[in-house]
């Protein structure tokens, strides 16, 4: 093996989505290439800090490259940790890429490479509610145990936390799925479905004391959860500089307004356009932006199209942050969403550097956790955008 090949492995174990998650997770920068007997030529992705900026399959080239390489499903791969040259082509979000290729393999829109009576199907990137709406399927990264001090088991239908109950437990799913939801007058609503490797409890869990829970998770069949150290998370918390846990907070209200928009829109309660009157943009959406900003004074509001129209995935105040993130992918500004302000708005730059040492350092778990709560960030959106599709 070439000194510069850090992983390899089969895609009959870890398919494309897996492996690009788990790059992602390490913000990884370097060559995938990938190989199948299926195919005449190898095929290559590449990715800068984690996320994938080009690929070439045979004659075709990013993001068109990237899609096909999900019907690869019998095949090997290894990755090269080398400097990247190529031209950033791909812009679209990692998890975007990852939901959109599952969904497109299993709509038959890409062809599947590998003979027909031994492929696996990786875990659908959907799934349709009662409600007639998809819901993404999350799968967290690969499995860490070093801070995991003891096992449950839940069985279908239990509820592993509930809405408006305290409580700093997290877990992590050892195997099986877990339906997210939130209660609202028509019924609970689902938000996000998450399977292995994902994590139960929000970075509020150690972010402050008395957490109230902001949404239930239900067991989804029979599911496996590990219960993570919470002592030993606060103690590596309570060592963040103030700049990062601020960060942690920024995330942590993303996450929350994402799950409330989607709540939001189920039950139309959807006041947009009143909302954006005598705003300005400061970040349209899909243009290049390489700044990342501290709100001191203002309001930002994150706003997304839709066919149906534009909705507002969330509120940003004092000391959240808004811009380009290099290490994290959320699916939001500026690739998926566009960023207006009030007349009053106000920022103050963020050292990117400083802030990717210092979430370099931290333990995998801690990397993990947040990782899943970006990912959790972006699907929720998703979420969002469908109801409003689904309920105008």
């Amino acid at each position: 093996m070439k000194k510069s090949v850090v992983l390899f492995g089969n895609l009959s174990f870890l398919g494309i989505g897996d492996v690009m998650q788990l790059l992602g997770a390490n913000a990884s920068t370097g060559v995938l290439r990938v190989i199948s007997r299926y195919a005449p030529e190898p095929a290559f992705i590449y990715f800068v800090k984690g996320n994938p900026v080009n690929a070439v399959n045979g004659p075709q080239q990013g993001l068109d490259a990237l899609y096909t390489l999900f019907g690869w499903q019998e095949g090997e791969y290894e990755f090269l940790l080398e400097e990247v040259k190529a031209e950033r082509v791909i812009r679209k979000s990692r998890m975007g890429i990852i939901l959109e290729g599952l969904k497109m393999v299993d709509d038959g829109q890409i062809e599947v490479f590998g003979p027909s009576d031994t492929i696996t199907r990786q875990v659908s990137s959907m799934y349709s509610s009662e409600l007639g709406v998809d819901i993404p399927i999350l799968k967290g990264p690969m499995l860490d145990y070093t801070y995991v001090v003891d096992e449950e088991d839940f069985f279908d239908g239990e509820i592993i936390v509930e809405e408006g109950k305290h409580g700093n437990w997290i877990w992590v799913i050892l195997e099986g799925i877990v339906e997210i939801n939130k209660d609202t007058k028509q019924g609970r609503v689902p938000i996000l479905r998450v399977t292995d490797g994902s994590f139960i409890g929000s970075l509020a869990s150690f972010l402050m004391q008395g957490n109230i829970r902001t949404a239930s998770a239900v067991a989804v069949g029979n599911v496996q959860l590990g219960v993570l150290d919470s002592q030993r998370l606060a103690q590596e918390y309570a060592k963040l500089t103030p700049g990062f846990r601020l960060f942690l907070s920024s995330l942590n209200n993303r996450l929350r307004q994402a799950s409330e928009a989607a709540t939001d829109l189920f039950a139309k309660a959807d006041k947009t356009e009143n909302e954006l009157k005598g705003k300005q943009t400061l970040i349209a959406q899909g243009e290049k932006y390489d700044k990342l900003l501290k709100i001191i004074e203002g309001e930002a509001v994150l706003v997304r199209p839709t066919d149906k129209g534009k909705i507002i995935l969330a509120r940003l105040g004092k000391e959240d942050f808004i811009g380009t993130l290099p290490f994290l992918e959320m699916g939001h500004e500026p690739g998926n969403a566009s960023i207006v302000v009030s007349k009053n708005f106000q920022t103050e730059p963020i050292d990117v550097d400083r802030l990717q040492d210092e979430h370099d350092q931290l333990s995998t778990t801690l990397k993990n956790i947040i990782d899943n709560v970006a990912g959790s960030i972006s699907n929720t959106s998703l979420v969002a955008c469908n109801y409003k599709q689904k309920r105008g």
